[in-house]
């Protein structure tokens, strides 16, 4: 059998985020992606932003290295640890990312939300934690 995406509302919190970012945020809601992919996303909203969590596992190490290699990617900070390989972006808009491979899952996490700098770092960590 095929390995499911880790389902990503359970990964991150309203008070995880909430700690991070002042604000009042909404509980998150999933989403599916559209396209040929098993990606399931969940996202949390405010007045500042957004946070989306995106899970998948169909070819979860290829995407992972693709997403790596992305140009526009650039520059990225390692951000793996122990059992899991990462990296982390931010645009120049100030959109933060994180992407995290751990065994079969690869989850990304994208931070809208005029966040300080280190904070889809810090979701990151938290969310490797909490993947099996």
């Amino acid at each position: 059998m095929a390995a499911r995406p880790v389902p990503p509302c359970p990964l991150l919190t309203v008070p995880d985020i909430r700690a991070a970012v002042e604000a009042s945020w909404s509980q998150g809601s999933q989403l599916a992606s559209e396209g040929n992919t098993d990606a399931i996303g969940c996202t949390f909203t405010s007045p500042r932003g957004f946070v989306t969590v995106w899970s998948s596992a169909r070819d979860a190490e290829t995407n992972y290295r693709s997403s790596r290699a992305v140009p526009a990617h650039q520059p990225q900070q390692d951000a793996g640890g122990p059992g899991h390989q990462g990296y982390t972006y931010t645009s120049p808009g100030n959109v933060q990312e994180a992407h995290l491979l751990k065994g079969e899952a690869y989850v990304s996490v994208i931070v809208g939300a005029g966040a300080a700098p280190g904070i889809a770092r810090h979701f990151g960590d938290l969310i490797a934690a909490r993947l099996p």
